[in-house]
């Protein structure tokens, strides 16, 4: 039971975190400022499954590394933070590669500060360096919680 509990509050709170994240880039892509507020909201409503997936992914792949479920309750190792902070980088370069150039599925506005080399735009880059690590710090936190009120009512 516990690992499910863990793997729902990685995914949940990733979810939450990617949300606000998502919305809060807005200005920052083409079209996203001037589209009607609904519309957005389920744009960046989409995105953020994907993000959380992503997160829940890496978090899987540290998991593996560490062979351990709960590595993120204990102290980090750094190759444990490695795995898990470049995936979602690995990820979100590729995935934005493509969709800003082949899949054609959005396009930063010119206030999206971009990599030279890649293309690749830096707030989308700062979200897989920022929020990971605010993930695993809250989910630490909250996983500990829940261990501690489930050993409260046993008693």
């Amino acid at each position: 039971m516990a690992a499910a509990v863990l793997a729902l509050m990685v995914w949940g709170v990733s979810f939450f975190l990617h949300f606000f994240w998502e919305m809060a880039q807005v200005p920052f892509f083409l079209g996203m400022a001037e589209a009607r507020h609904w519309d957005v909201v389920w744009l960046c409503t989409r995105a953020t499954l994907g993000d959380a997936n992503i997160a829940f992914g890496a978090y899987t792949m540290a998991a593996c590394l560490s062979r351990d479920w709960f590595w993120v309750t204990k102290s980090w190792s750094r190759s444990t933070l490695l795995v898990y902070l470049c995936v979602g980088l690995i990820v979100t370069i590729v995935f934005e590669h493509w969709a800003t150039g082949d899949g054609q599925r959005w396009s930063y506005s010119d206030k999206m500060p971009e990599l030279a080399v890649t293309g690749t735009g830096i707030l989308p880059l700062a979200q897989w360096v920022v929020l990971p690590m605010v993930l695993a710090y809250s989910t630490r936190w909250m996983f500990l919680g829940w261990l501690v009120s489930k050993r409260t009512e046993r008693e």
